[in-house]
């Protein structure tokens, strides 16, 4: 549908100036020229607006797709056409600024009415040039007629220039409003998605919730002020609580290796005493076995020698027998010889024998004391070699416990030393912490201080009417980190005074409303006193008319002879009756001017009511902006001091974690 609307004017106005342009062909060629100039500029405006209703569409397009907020704004506006994306950006994020229209189609449609004009005015002057030829260069009648309706029928053919002009600039008039009302429905939608899918990015949406953030901000800061100080209690609290355990572990510690180091010399002691026993015990009895098996042996060897003697000299005299008793009964004259050589066999054999024996004895005698001695000498250089063992033994013990009792000494220093260290560290780094701390501290303070010098300077230019606030306020937020408490009392302060104000404006109007009421109640009451009086007079005046009547009828009924009298009493009467009556008005007429005094007074209330409303209505707004604005400078100023907050807080964390870690 709208590509038809676009397409019927374009085609009739492109039919209008080839018609025209036809009904030029067979004359002259200057109209045709001005027809195809109009042409060519009738087909650029419609180009130039084509191009503006595809951006128009491109546009329409990408917020139709828009159902949900996009991930930023850059991603969605690739959709959008290159032309229209500044335009659209400015829109969204500003709330500002229309899209761009067409840039030559106005000048166009008042360019092609002037073309055509223009080629009327030419035509129109070679038309009469041609005129004036005819007629000066011809004295004939016909001639004349002849020359003068060819102009004539000339200038007709160039007015149809105005007419393609004018045709031309009526249909690209019509296209551009066509346009211009597509291009209204697309900003339309994007007011529309600027209100749902794209107020995410508009500047507003975003100042707003940076309020907001502000104010979360805001009511955080004193929470983080008491966090920071119970961390730092806690803290020091944790180092207090190290420094004691330490103390008391070490404390146990020297108590526990005192009490085993005791326990071991003790049972080292013991354990020597034991084994030296034990070893004199075990030598004693490893000796004794030795020393009696020694002596069973000597004594065992002495009985064998001696059987073996006995037995070789037994031996020896029963074969001395044997052969003695053979050779005695074959050598008979022979025994005297025998007899000597057995007896000097028998003095060599005892002499041998003797000579053994004493050899023997001498022999097991030096065996006997070379063994006594070598056992002696073994038992002494065991018992020796047992005492050394045992000495060697109490030495090392000794020196094992002097050892250990010097690296205990040592380690008591070496201890004593790395506590001293320890403690000489702990407190640098706590000594250092406090520095850092102060030295955070001035410079949150100087850096308050050169933000309070940078915001009163440009502040400084916005009246004398915010002057006093933002005193107060950069007195408060000289006083950190009490600034935020403080802004909040001056605030609540403020709040307090525009509250008294309000109240004593209310009890104000409630005193004016109590006088107005008491002063509606006393007109009442006049009003009553006034409607009583003129009932009194009415009743008077009632009452004075009929005694006025009965004193006339008792007159005409007793003295109907005296009408000159009874004259002078109806005159009497008609005057007190016109006495009454003016008397009356009168008090009808105070009656009117005291209602009339009444609205007077009561317009006058009324427009004092006014104004006391409108003066206390612009001192509330008045109030209000500038509690506002020393709310929105607190807030800037807590958002600084936030920020300074958070570059500090790295540097407490680091001692801190050193503080909880050296225990460890």
């Amino acid at each position: 549908m709208n590509k038809l609307s676009f397409a019927l004017p374009f085609a009739i106005g492109l039919v209008i100036v080839a018609w025209v342009g036809m009904g030029f062909a067979a004359g002259s060629w200057l109209p045709l020229a001005v027809t195809a100039v109009i042409l060519a500029v009738y087909v650029l405006g419609a180009v130039e607006l084509s191009r503006f209703r595809a951006s128009t569409a491109g546009l329409h397009k990408a917020l139709q797709d828009l159902s949900q907020p996009p991930a930023s704004l850059g991603d969605w506006l690739e959709r959008v056409p290159a032309g229209l994306r500044a335009a659209v950006r400015q829109r969204v994020e500003a709330d500002r600024g229309t899209l761009p229209g067409p840039a030559l189609t106005p000048y166009l449609v008042g360019l092609l009415v002037m073309l055509g004009m223009l080629g009327t005015f030419l035509g129109m002057v070679v038309t009469f040039k041609g005129a004036v030829f005819a007629l000066e260069g011809s004295t004939d009648l016909q001639a004349i007629r002849g020359a003068l309706a060819e102009p004539v029928r000339g200038l007709g053919l160039s007015f149809g220039t105005s007419v393609a002009g004018v045709a031309a600039s009526a249909m690209l008039g019509l296209l551009s409003a066509l346009s211009r009302r597509e291009r209204a429905e697309a900003v339309r939608l994007l007011d529309s998605r600027m209100a749902d899918a794209l107020q995410p990015f508009s500047l507003v949406h975003q100042r707003q919730e940076s309020f907001r953030a502000q104010q979360l901000q805001a009511r955080a800061l004193p929470e983080l002020v008491d966090a920071l100080q119970a961390l730092m209690q806690r803290i020091e609290a944790r180092s207090e609580q190290l420094d004691q355990q330490l103390l008391e572990r070490h404390a146990q510690f020297q108590r526990d290796a005192t009490h085993a180091y005791t326990e071991l010399a003790r049972g080292v002691g013991a354990s020597l005493q034991e084994n030296l026993v034990a070893g004199a015990r075990q030598a004693g009895e490893t000796i004794r076995p030795v020393v009696e098996g020694a002596m069973a042996q000597v004594v065992q060897e002495s009985q064998r020698t001696h059987e073996r003697l006995a037995a070789a000299a037994q031996a020896q005299v029963d074969a001395l027998s044997q052969q003695f008793g053979a050779t005695a009964r074959t050598v008979s004259d022979s025994w005297t010889a025998a007899l000597q050589t057995h007896a000097r066999t028998s003095e060599a054999l005892a002499t041998q024998l003797q000579g053994c024996l004493s050899g023997f004895s001498e022999t097991f005698e030096q065996r006997s004391a070379a063994l006594l001695a070598g056992v002696g000498e073994h038992a002494d250089a065991h018992a020796a070699a047992t005492l050394a063992e045992s000495t060697r033994l109490l030495e090392q013990s000794r020196a094992l416990v002097q050892s250990r009792e010097e690296a205990e000494s040592r380690w008591v220093t070496q201890q004593g030393e790395r506590m001293e260290q320890l403690t000489a560290l702990w407190r640098t780094e706590l000594a250092a912490l406090r520095e850092q701390e102060n030295r955070n501290g001035q410079a949150a303070v100087e850096r308050l201080g050169e933000l309070q010098a940078a915001v009163a300077q440009h502040l400084g230019t916005l009246g004398a009417a915010l002057e006093a606030p933002i005193t107060r306020l950069l007195h408060t937020a000289s006083e950190v980190p009490e600034a935020a408490a403080g802004v909040i009392a001056q605030l609540r302060e403020e709040m307090s005074r525009v509250a008294e104000r309000d109240n004593l404006a209310l009890q104000e109007r409630s005193e004016l409303l109590a006088r107005l009421s008491a002063l509606l109640q006393s007109v009442n009451q006049a009003a009553g006193e006034q409607r009583a009086a003129t009932e009194a007079l009415l009743a008077a005046a009632a009452s004075v008319l009929e005694q006025a009547g009965a004193r006339f009828a008792q007159v005409l009924e007793a003295q109907s002879g005296q009408a000159a009298t009874t004259a002078a009493h109806t005159t009497a009467s008609a005057v007190e009756l016109s006495s009454l009556a003016e008397a009356f008005g009168h008090s009808v007429q105070l009656f009117q001017g005291g209602n009339e005094k009444l609205v007077e007074t009561l317009q006058r209330v009324e427009a004092s009511l006014e104004r006391s409303t409108a003066r206390s209505d612009e001192q509330l707004a008045y109030y209000v902006a500038q509690a506002r604005e020393v709310i929105d400078l607190s807030i800037s100023s807590q958002h600084d001091l936030l920020e300074n907050l958070r570059t500090l807080q790295v540097a407490p964390a680091r001692p801190a974690a050193v503080a909880v870690g050296v225990p460890g």
